[in-house]
């Protein structure tokens, strides 16, 4: 029986309602307050009264928005008088739902829905707001907000099956009243977004016939959720696609319907495509094709497909890229890949935005285009190259970027063929249709500063040296059509400075690397330690102490990493394929004198990498410095006298060992060996030295006493000496004769220069025998520098070829005649000891020998050196 303050409260309720229907208005806020708080008791004590209650609430929360709105337009900011009754309304409601029965939240949350679909429906007297805007318009009003708070509140209190039931209700409510209701939709849509897309697209998908009026409210709500839960909409497209493509034939036209309209719902289904691209799928979808509507045959899903690419700002390269390795089993992936080429080049003509264009300059897009290029598969490695080639059009460094990053390209893992170098050649060539050629210098100097700066890219520097190879070779064959345009040599000899600096690197690392192996290396004749200053202690015995000085890549060598000879070889192959000659190339004098220097050190360890046999090319190799040699000599006089004089003096000096010449006289005092003091050695006399009346101490010794005969130089092998007078010819040899005779004019010179620089006469008539006196020691001087290296011999013969050029050298014939013949005047002198020819015997052979060899003994004594032999020292002396 129901308590007769119930029924009282009823009675008041149903008429002070009744006149509100009526048009009558309560008579103050008093009376609307006391009307609110009797139909929340009825809600409490009466719950069959709710529909009622809930159709007060209704009119109550519409005049609130009405206020509200009216204010909106007058731009009164002044608050509702209601807000208050409204705030009571939300405060009972959310304890209904908190603390009463669960049963309430399904139904508040169904009236609440209901009320915001008829209050957006009925105020919305405009074109419908997008949902960003909605929001701010509607959130403003503190009515639409209760109403929005108690549906999302009562969501949070459902269970699993209430849920979907209340996203079905929100759903329904949105095909009612959409497009006015999407904001709410997108707004409660975020309780719960997994669910909600994914309703969204099923329910879509049910509706969906070829043309569907709702897609842009759709679009619009599921844009806005993706934009904070894009991992949601991918996994509901995932779902959609493995779930409804065998029963339902009408997805992928769906999809491709939403997507035409939204950029972030492509986006996804760009993503989702890679990652879920299987050929069950493309064939699933080949087969349903046929279903499709009118509307979305294949050339017009190919035109969709084309235009949701160009506005996809991620995951479109990555896609664009997917198509040629599909194209063999597919042929409509090639027909969009020829579309999609097409519309881009209309776009970069046109100089029109392109989001595709903007996304390949970025650093994932640019390694998959990269390596696109390196690909085997002709199709890829084209559409790789196109698309470069595109961007480059507006972004000149990526196409620069790119040709630095294919020369370090390899296909040595890729089977026989050279697919980096087919894209790096026709990358060169430059964009089809534009009139600047493109500057491909930039893109070479990069790739060679990264040589400089990180010479430990072993693999990937000598690819760049052999790239460069290979391309000055195509450039210098007539039938390749893309190098026609550009020229690779000139750049090059521009960039001439770069590669010599490299060149030196690369030989100082190889020496350097040796050197922290071994501790020391004999680098030809030159063995190299660190220099070491001793100094002497108290007790006479001496330290070592490491200055930190010595070689001029001592420091470098503490972090050289191994090199190899071949990168050496590579570059050496580079430059002698640029051909540099007089005609097209112009070097300024320092690059001129470093080449030089640089070829003759390239010569020299050429040398003693066949001496100790590293490499089985040692005759290509050698025959490379002789060209090189050759042509860079024929160029300049500089350049002629900068490699003789290196040639000499590493012949003589630096790798005097590789031609059997007798190393330097070394210091033979032990300095680990302390010395003995003057005092010691004179007690060590005895004390019989004190008694006696004649005194005699001790002078010392000087050193480690008198120095131990050394033994006589090998002399050099016959090969290694061809080898070394090949390479002075290379270097002198002209085809003007006259610049010959110049060439050798000035080795004979040079040759003086280097065993004996205080020479001051070198005229051609002998000096008066009182004058030879004088020079009796530099004569010796230079006796003993001919016994040191034996290779003089063989370069005076060379020079005694090419008369006159041999009279430059006078004074060393004198000199060594001057002391033989001295020698053989004494008494001492023999002609064979043991059976073998004496030291003596050996000099003055080979003295007359050159003599003849150069015409300047008269015909009946130039077989004097067969002669000599036979006779004996007094004769000789005669």
């Amino acid at each position: 029986m129901i308590k007769q303050p119930v029924l009282a409260e009823l009675q008041y309720f149903v008429s002070s309602v009744s006149l509100l229907y009526k048009g009558v208005p309560l008579k103050d806020s008093a009376a609307a307050t006391a009307l609110v708080k009797c139909a929340l008791h009825l809600l409490e004590d009466l719950p069959s009264t709710r529909d009622a209650v809930f159709e007060y609430f209704s009119l109550v929360f519409n005049g609130a928005v009405k206020s509200y709105l009216s204010n909106v337009e007058k731009n009164n900011p002044d608050a509702s008088a209601e807000d208050d009754t409204i705030q009571e309304i939300h405060e009972a409601l959310e304890r209904l739902v908190t603390n009463g029965p669960p049963a309430w939240s399904p139904l508040i949350s169904s009236w609440s829905l209901r009320l915001l679909g008829e209050i957006c429906d009925k105020n919305s007297r405009r074109r419908p707001l997008d949902i960003r805007t909605s929001c701010n318009l509607w959130l403003g009003c503190q009515a639409i907000r209760c109403l929005v708070g108690l549906t999302a509140l009562c969501f949070s209190k459902l269970d699993g099956a209430e849920v979907d039931n209340c996203i079905a209700g929100l759903l329904n409510t949105f095909a009612q009243y959409s497009p006015y209701f999407d904001w709410v939709v997108a707004r409660l849509g975020g309780c719960f977004p997994a669910r909600v897309i994914a309703r969204m697209l099923g329910c879509g998908l049910k509706r969906f016939t070829g043309e569907y009026d709702q897609v842009d409210s759709e679009v619009e709500v599921l844009s806005y959720l993706a934009a904070a839960n894009e991992e949601h909409l991918r996994r509901a497209l995932r779902d959609i696609i493995e779930r409804e493509a065998a029963g339902n034939k009408l997805t992928v036209p769906y999809l491709l319907h939403l997507s035409k309209n939204s950029e972030v719902l492509a986006q996804s289904l760009a993503a989702v495509f890679l990652e879920h691209h299987t050929d069950a799928h493309l064939q699933l979808f080949r087969a349903q094709c046929k279903f499709w509507p009118a509307n979305y045959n294949i050339t017009n899903v190919v035109h969709i497909v084309t235009g949701l690419l160009l506005k996809v700002k991620k995951h479109s390269i990555p896609v664009l890229l997917t198509l040629p390795r599909l194209a063999d089993r597919y042929p409509w992936c090639q027909e969009l890949l020829e579309m999609l080429f097409v519309e881009l080049e209309t776009l970069v003509l046109e100089k029109r935005s392109c989001p595709l264009l903007d996304d390949a300059t970025k650093e994932p897009a640019k390694e998959l285009l990269w390596r696109a290029c390196l690909s085997d598969c002709a199709l890829l490695q084209q559409s790789g190259v196109r698309l470069i080639l595109l961007v480059s059009l507006r972004s000149a460094h990526f196409l620069q970027q790119s040709i630095a990053q294919l020369l370090a390209g390899s296909s040595g893992e890729m089977g026989p063929g050279k697919p980096h170098l087919n894209a790096l050649v026709r990358l060169l060539g430059g964009p089809h249709g534009s009139a600047e050629l493109p500057k491909i210098k930039p893109g070479f100097e990069i790739a060679l500063e990264r040589m400089l700066l990180n010479p430990t890219r072993g693999g990937e520097n000598y690819w760049v040296l052999r790239n460069l190879v290979e391309i000055v070779k195509l450039e210098r064959d007539s039938f390749n059509v893309h190098l026609k345009k550009t020229n690779c040599v000139v750049v090059l000899q521009e960039l001439l400075g770069k590669l010599l600096a490299i060149w030196e690197m690369l030989m100082n690392q190889q020496k350097n690397t040796l050197l922290q192996r071994q501790g020391t290396f004999s680098f030809g004749n030159a063995e190299i330690k660190p220099e070491i200053k001793r100094i002497k202690r108290e007790d006479g015995g001496t330290e070592q102490i490491d200055t930190g000085e010595g070689t001029s890549r001592s420091r470098t060598s503490q972090i050289a990493t191994p090199v190899t000879f071949d990168q050496i070889h590579m570059l050496a192959k580079l430059i002698d394929c640029m051909e540099l000659n007089a005609k097209s190339a112009v070097l300024n004098m320092s690059e001129c004198l470093k080449l030089s220097a640089l070829t003759v050190k390239y010569f020299f360890l050429c040398l003693q990498q066949a001496a100790t046999r590293l490499n089985g090319d040692d005759d290509t190799n050698l025959h490379r410095c002789y060209q090189l040699l050759s042509r860079h000599c024929a160029m300049r006089k500089a350049a002629r006298t900068s490699a003789l004089r290196e040639i000499l003096e590493g012949a003589l000096f630096l790798y005097g060992n590789l031609f059997g010449s007798l190393e330097t006289e070394r210091d033979s005092v032990e300095y680990s060996k302390p010395d003995e003091l003057l005092i010691k050695l004179n007690q060590k006399q005895g004390i019989a030295m004190n008694a006696s009346r004649s005194t005699v101490l001790h002078a010392g010794v000087i050193g480690q006493g008198p120095k131990q005969p050394v033994r006589s130089a090998d002399g050099p092998e016959s090969e290694m000496q061809n080898r070394l007078v090949s390479a002075i010819v290379a270097c002198c040899q002209d085809p003007d004769q006259q610049a010959t005779i110049d060439g050798f004019s000035f080795m004979s010179l040079l040759l003086v220069e280097l065993v004996s620089p205080d020479v001051m006469y070198n005229g051609l008539p002998w000096p008066d025998e009182e004058y030879t006196k004088v020079t009796m020691e530099r004569d010796l001087q230079i006796r003993r520098m001919f016994r040191n290296n034996p290779i003089l011999w063989s370069l005076l013969g060379l020079v005694a070829c090419y008369r006159p050029a041999l009279c430059y050298s006078s004074v060393l014939l004198r000199a060594l005649a001057a002391s033989v013949l001295h020698q053989w005047r004494s008494k001492s002198a023999e002609t064979m000891v043991d059976g073998h020819r004496t030291e003596l015997m050996y000099v003055t052979t080979k003295l007359l020998e050159v003599m003849a060899l150069g015409q300047l003994l008269p015909p009946p004594l130039s077989y004097l050196h067969i002669v000599l032999p036979h006779l004996d020292a007094a004769e000789v002396s005669t």
